[in-house]
């Protein structure tokens, strides 16, 4: 089961929304919103910031913060740089 399948949605237009998204689509958003999770994850475990995470990144507060809105896609690039300022993977690739 889709374990975000159960949001609850606060508009019924954003619920409208959901209803109606691929599977290709919803495919992106668990990635990226797993992504989003792993990251918030690593910054308690770490007790760091959104703010601090922005200063070791290069990137603005406001960009952060954008990282973990529902719908944001993140480019290998920015994966990139956050493993790299965090020192922890966020995804892994398998290798043949």
């Amino acid at each position: 089961m889709n374990k975000h399948a159960n949001i609850k949605y606060y508009s019924p237009i954003l619920k409208g929304e959901a209803d109606s998204i691929t599977a290709q689509e919803r495919a992106i958003f668990d990635l990226n919103f797993s992504i989003s999770e792993r990251i918030y994850q690593i910054l308690q475990e770490k007790k760091m910031t959104k703010r601090e995470l922005a200063r070791l990144t290069g990137k603005k507060d406001a960009e952060v913060s954008r990282w973990f809105m529902m719908g944001h896609n993140f480019t290998t690039k920015t994966i990139a740089i956050i493993q790299q300022a965090l020192g922890v993977p966020l995804i892994q690739v398998t290798k043949d």
